[in-house]
């Protein structure tokens, strides 16, 4: 990538990010979750990643123009040698997402975004024979609605994880990783908040990322994120899914997609005073740069 293109690409990441608009924890690649795949070697500061995505659920049929803007930054903090790896993330989503009942949808002329969305947090890798990584996570997720968005609701939550990654499997030319992870999402009364505890409480999060070569740099691309969970309100079990695939121009350190995006859930959590059930369906553009990590066993 030239000096130019590498400014172009550091001004636009202070910009952006695209996928479903919930006021949740966000899919996480697995380049993110499992440092020590992406760590470039031993020492602090051993790999930065960054991203910017811009998305638009165009293709769900209603009255509302439900996008966002993500932009973050997933430093490898630390790396030990092959054996171990730490990693943090930084992510701020702008969200235009559902309409309260009663109100009124924005136009083209006159937009507006909903809320804030910040998520930030502490991944760790450690090897264990076969290739097998083992994966721990703190992370903390919160959305803040702006000035007379009242009916839009606050939600954070403190998010424990623990899981393995699988060793890299190849398929003839294509590369598939995975991994699986289980935890507990909560707001700690540390924080002294006064608004509710998240939906979700346990939480099992399966994760795979498919890549298969075309020609040259490009490459087809489809991840999946699907999430079950015991609902704290409801009590009962749930779950949510997003999927995304679509074409990717990847370079050594650097990663240009086009995707088409789907997200569905009973909840997405975005409205204070009411359940927002609904299945999106969209496309993204998505800049991403480092974390891609070397290739795995």
């Amino acid at each position: 990538m030239s000096q130019g293109r590498n400014y172009v690409i550091s001004l636009l990441l202070l910009g952006l990010f695209a996928s479903p608009s919930f006021g949740k924890d966000f899919p996480e690649p697995p380049a993110l979750v499992d440092p020590l795949a992406s760590a470039a070697g031993p020492g602090a500061a051993a790999g930065l990643g960054a991203a910017f995505e811009y998305g638009n659920y165009c293709l769900s049929h209603d009255d509302v123009d439900s996008f966002y803007f993500r932009v973050g930054a997933s430093p490898v903090l630390f790396a030990h040698g092959d054996g171990f790896a730490l990693g943090g993330n930084y992510e701020s989503v702008l969200m235009c997402g559902p309409v309260p009942t009663g109100d009124t949808p924005a136009t083209v002329a006159a937009f507006w975004m909903n809320a804030i969305q910040f998520e930030y947090g502490l991944y760790a890798s450690l090897a264990l024979p076969g290739g097998v990584h083992a994966l721990a996570e703190y992370s903390r997720t919160s959305q803040h609605p702006f000035a007379g968005r009242s009916q839009y609701s606050a939600v954070s939550a403190d998010i424990l994880m623990l899981g393995l990654a699988s060793p890299r499997l190849r398929a003839g030319p294509a590369r598939i990783d995975f991994y699986a992870r289980f935890g507990y999402r909560d707001l700690y009364d540390f924080w002294e908040a006064s608004i509710p505890k998240p939906r979700a409480s346990w939480i099992l999060k399966p994760a795979a990322e498919a890549r298969l070569p075309l020609s040259g740099r490009l490459s087809a691309v489809a991840r999946a994120y699907p999430e079950v969970f015991y609902d704290r309100k409801a009590e009962r079990l749930d779950a949510d899914a997003f999927g995304e695939a679509g074409l990717s121009l990847d370079g050594e350190a650097e990663s240009e997609e086009l995707l088409f995006t789907i997200y569905g859930t009973r909840d997405s959590e975005l409205l204070k005073n009411e359940a927002h059930p609904c299945f999106e369906a969209g496309l993204s553009l998505r800049f991403s740069r480092g974390r891609s990590g070397p290739a795995r066993g």
